[in-house]
């Protein structure tokens, strides 16, 4: 995906929502690109808000960029209450499966399934073991960052990740990638998006910054 075809999504819904994640192991130059993105994008385009699971690594590092710009747009659905609560951001909006009503778990807890079936037993199983229900904690946040849940925590228009390139399915970044597949939604990788950075989103966060610096 070009950074026109991204532009062309966003006009489209220009109140929509981002997904911004990824692996937790990213080297730092990479880690630099990621913030830089987010908070480019954050700059320029003011009425979007982005989503991110409060995981280390890609997804603490495109929430550093939002947050730099405005944290009150970044929407944070962890998998549990207390997860790295020294990582949160004051005005950030953090939800977790427990917002979801009985009806809305079992539907996203399908939807988890249909997205990587060898984890329908694990899925099927946490109500009734406390160490399956920590871990398929960690699915269902997966799939509802993508499906949303109500009004303010929509589907996201399009999602970008930072994956593993030569397997960028694996683990929870891939099953949350078979999940943006299910659903329609827009998927781009860093080899993509890390262009942008060289193009006019580059040009829009010097602008900001030398504005910023006057």
């Amino acid at each position: 995906m070009t950074l026109s075809d991204f532009i062309t999504i966003i006009q489209s819904q220009p109140d929509g929502v981002i997904l911004l994640e990824g692996r937790r192991n990213i080297p730092v130059s990479d880690y630099e690109h990621a913030t830089r993105l987010a908070r480019s994008l954050a700059q320029r385009f003011p009425p979007i808000r982005f989503r991110s699971g409060n995981a280390e690594g890609a997804d603490q590092a495109f929430s550093e960029g939002v947050a730099q710009v405005n944290a009150s747009r970044l929407q944070v659905i962890a998998p549990y209450a207390s997860h790295r609560k020294s990582f949160c951001y004051a005005d950030a909006i953090y939800v977790t499966p427990d917002s979801l009503s009985r009806i809305q778990e079992d539907e996203i807890a399908y939807k988890t399934k249909e997205a990587t079936p060898k984890n329908k037993g694990l899925v099927d199983g946490r109500t009734e073991r406390r160490r399956l229900a920590a871990k398929a904690a960690y699915l269902i946040r997966d799939t509802m960052k993508v499906t949303g849940y109500s009004e303010d925590f929509r589907k996201p228009i399009c999602a970008l990740f930072y994956v593993d390139i030569n397997d960028p399915m694996a683990g929870g970044t891939g099953h949350t990638i078979r999940v943006c597949e299910q659903e329609g939604v827009p998927v781009v990788f860093q080899n993509s998006w890390k262009d942008w950075i060289e193009e006019d989103v580059e040009q829009a966060d010097g602008g900001n910054r030398s504005s910023a610096s006057a």
